[in-house]
């Protein structure tokens, strides 16, 4: 089965749908209430009720299966499905259990390895990105696109430290290494929300080694819509990945990627 434009822009459509209503539904001072607590992040109320009501309704409007962080039935061994939806339900729940506004839903449609389509709704703002991969990207309903800052010296880098990431010395010194060049850094706490702000020109260039794909899988498709490159390969563990995504101009002076599985151009 292949989607087609209008089929795209219906599921588009439907996606955003499901960000806004699941959102809304968000409560303080039970849906931040801790159920599971890793070393280097938490599990909320929020996560596993935001999962219930997402699989919930795509699974009923759509023909395709779901990956979720939060698991939904999906087998991710073997063959990679045709078309699957891939979501997070928040991003950034540690942000939100602090009270730090910086977290969102993120829900993308794939086919294979490739991002089609992509919604990030931060709640905390009232700001629902969205796009086709090949089609536009929009914040609110109003079109964006990537900056146009050609140098490092000038641009804005969002990175992070995933939880199953490297963190010893020799790791966090090589990647001291590839981000000093830029004029700022900043780690926001989701990987979502740092792609929507490359999409938008907020920010201008976005990486992270071995990122869990439903912490990236919209913001890619999202990118791509707003005229950016979004460039990622299979990480270390299944389900992780390496993502270098930038404005067309910027892209090309990132530390390199292997154009391997799943590259986007």
């Amino acid at each position: 089965m292949v989607c087609g434009g209008t089929e795209l822009a219906a599921y588009l459509a439907l996606a955003c749908e499901v960000a806004e209503n699941s959102a809304g539904s968000m409560r303080r001072g039970r849906d931040d209430r801790v159920v599971a607590d890793s070393p280097r992040d938490v599990k909320i109320e929020a996560d596993l009720r935001l999962h219930r009501l997402i699989v919930e309704r795509l699974t009923k409007d759509t023909p395709y299966p779901v990956l979720s962080e939060e698991g939904s039935g999906l087998q991710t061994t073997g063959a990679v499905p045709e078309h699957r939806w891939i979501i997070d339900p928040l991003d950034g729940s540690l942000n939100f259990s602090r009270g730090i506004p910086f977290s969102c839903i993120s829900i993308a449609l794939w086919r294979g390895m490739e991002p089609l389509l992509g919604v990030v709704n931060d709640m905390n703002r009232d700001e629902l990105f969205s796009g086709l991969a090949a089609g536009g990207a929009w914040l609110n309903g109003q079109p964006v696109r990537v900056s146009d800052v050609e140098t490092k010296g000038q641009a804005i880098l969002v990175t992070g430290f995933p939880t199953a990431g490297d963190f010893s010395g020799a790791a966090l010194s090589e990647t001291v290494s590839e981000i000093q060049a830029y004029k700022k850094v900043r780690l926001l706490g989701s990987a979502a929300l740092s792609l929507a702000y490359v999409a938008c020109g907020r920010a201008d260039a976005y990486q992270e080694n071995n990122i869990a794909i439903w912490d990236v899988a919209a913001g890619l498709a999202i990118v791509k819509g707003a005229g950016g490159i979004a460039g990622f390969r299979t990480g270390d563990k299944e389900n992780r990945l390496i993502v270098r995504a930038a404005n067309p101009r910027l892209f090309h002076k990132m530390a390199s990627i292997d154009a391997g599985t799943g590259t986007v151009r």
